[in-house]
């Protein structure tokens, strides 16, 4: 989301696109792609398959969120806790149960502040990695064939993903993918786009199985270095998505979102 943090040292702008990353859902009306010849394998084909169903219904969970910059003496953190909930796999409202910068708590007029920047921007999509295993987005990308991953449990396939897309909600990795369920284990990539003052960046999601009926991100870990002139510095962001629930209906989600019972 986007940051009031205070600007630290010089890397200070990498904490405000670390905070900006949330686990995948469906964006809001994306821009169009351009048309994209290449062959979908048919193991991301399934795993798109799965993604999308395992999506479906209401869906609420906590997200935990640390983000640490160091450059030369200076350390700063910020850390928050919040709810998110979706609807059939579409944004519908977060909140912020807390947040403190170095310690120290957000004052309600700043915590609401970034929360109602945080339900703007999440609503129009403009935060949201393109992630290369969601249908909508297969125009975005190029894939190779997949190759069996040596070492790995039986099972286990790489495929590689390219994207031509300049911006930060798209990237150049490698996925990993269960064969049997489809089930997407992981990504690693390097956006497109990094934050202002970096110079290399990776960034890994990791799911699970959060419920008996839901394979989802529960992890986000991204590592942004940087500099500006001599000065050196990282910025880390680590994510870590649990407490999902499903609900009978969007009022009952919304209400336990309200109430911070997600």
């Amino acid at each position: 989301m986007v940051s009031t943090m205070k600007r630290v040292a010089v890397l200070g702008s990498i904490a405000i696109a670390c905070g900006l990353l949330q686990a995948p859902v469906r964006a809001a009306s994306p821009a169009p792609a351009a048309a994209n010849a290449a062959v979908v394998p048919a193991l991301v084909e399934r795993a798109a398959t799965a993604f999308a169903t395992e999506l479906e219904g209401v869906i609420g969970m906590q997200r935990h969120f640390t983000t640490v910059i160091k450059a030369g003496p200076i350390k700063h953190t910020e850390t928050s806790e919040s709810g998110v909930l979706f609807n059939n796999g579409a944004f519908v409202k977060m909140k912020y149960y807390s947040i403190a910068d170095d310690g120290k708590a957000f004052a309600a007029d700043k915590l609401a502040s970034r929360e109602k920047q945080a339900n703007t921007d999440s609503a129009t999509g403009k935060i949201y990695f393109r992630e290369p295993y969601d249908r909508r987005f297969f125009a975005d990308y190029q894939y190779s064939q997949p190759q069996a991953c040596t070492g790995c449990a039986p099972g286990l396939m790489i495929v590689n993903f390219t994207s031509s897309v300049k911006d930060d909600q798209h990237g150049n990795g490698k996925m990993w993918i269960e064969s049997g369920g489809a089930r997407v284990m992981q990504l690693v990539y390097t956006p497109n786009a990094l934050p202002q003052h970096a110079t290399s960046g990776t960034v890994t999601e990791t799911s699970s199985q959060v419920t008996p009926a839901l394979w989802y991100v529960s992890r986000i870990d991204q590592m942004y270095r940087g500099h500006v002139a001599i000065m050196t510095g990282t910025g880390e962001f680590n994510g870590v998505l649990d407490h999902f629930q499903r609900f009978a209906s969007l009022a009952q989600g919304e209400a336990a979102l309200a109430d911070g019972s997600i």
